[in-house]
């Protein structure tokens, strides 16, 4: 054996040869591991050269779809492409011989509503529903008609003025302070059909009568919000004229009757 080899077998290792266990100061590449970078470039290093191409072309074709996609946006936005459409073909049933054109489909729909109107003014004209099997109606919701108030928005929007008219006659001779004895008014479900349908019908016909019909709906709803909170009873006793206590509430219809309550309070001038 060779004397330099036998003599640093036997020859004390010097102190600044050695690294105290856990300290990796001497040893950049590990440290570098514990970096995002270094574990990246580690697991780099250990693919093979297909992964590395495939991952290679994953990167650049997605990374190109994005840049070109803010280009796009940058400079020739879709908004600004030569007439820009999506069009549906219009499906053609031979059975029932579908309507081709726009105003074909208006019609046909006016003439579906009209059909509707038709019904509940024969069998149930007032009432709050009309069953259609039976031709019978029903006054589930506390004889105030809201399939009439909820219908005359939509007669007004179709023109059809004629029942419209018959729908407003009806309503101004309504007297929303009384309801079906022994009922208590849901307040949410008042808010968005009656109170909201007549808004909405004074504000295309301007007929002040409904507006009217509209403050005195409100009016009989406010004993709802006769709480510590502010937020509304969900039912209303309309007869006596006070709130139906509940220890509950539903923060979405509490919050959705706000919108009602504002234009209410815009159009007739009432904070």
């Amino acid at each position: 054996m060779d004397k330099d080899a036998e003599a640093n077998r036997h020859s004390p290792v010097s102190p600044e040869a050695t690294i105290p266990l856990g300290d990796q100061d001497g040893l950049p590449l590990l440290r570098g591991e514990h970096t995002l970078k270094g574990r990246l470039r580690t697991r780099w290093y250990r693919m093979d050269r297909i992964a590395r191409l495939t991952t290679s072309l994953v990167v650049l074709i997605l990374g190109g779809a994005l840049v070109a996609r803010v280009l796009i946006e940058l400079f020739c936005p879709y908004d600004y492409w030569h007439n820009p459409q999506v069009t549906i073909p219009p499906k053609v049933d031979d059975d029932n011989h579908s309507a081709h054109t726009d105003k074909e489909r208006r019609n046909a729909v006016r003439d579906a509503m009209k059909h509707a109107w038709s019904g509940y003014h024969k069998y149930a004209f007032g009432h709050d529903e009309l069953l259609p099997v039976s031709n019978k109606s029903n006054d589930k919701w506390g004889g105030w008609g809201v399939t009439l108030i909820d219908a005359l928005d939509t007669l007004y929007i179709m023109e059809l003025y004629d029942e419209f008219n018959q729908g407003v006659t009806h309503v101004v001779d309504v007297d929303f302070s009384k309801a079906t004895p022994g009922y208590t008014t849901p307040f949410f479900e008042m808010v968005i059909r009656s109170l909201a349908g007549l808004l909405t019908a004074y504000e295309m016909s301007l007929d002040i009568r409904l507006l009217a019909k509209a403050q005195q709906v409100g009016d009989v709803l406010m004993p709802a919000f006769s709480t510590s909170t502010g937020l509304p009873y969900p039912r209303v006793d309309v007869n006596a004229g006070v709130a139906v206590r509940a220890s509950t509430v539903c923060l979405a219809e509490a919050g959705t009757v706000q919108l009602e309550y504002w234009k209410l309070s815009d159009l007739t001038g009432n904070p």
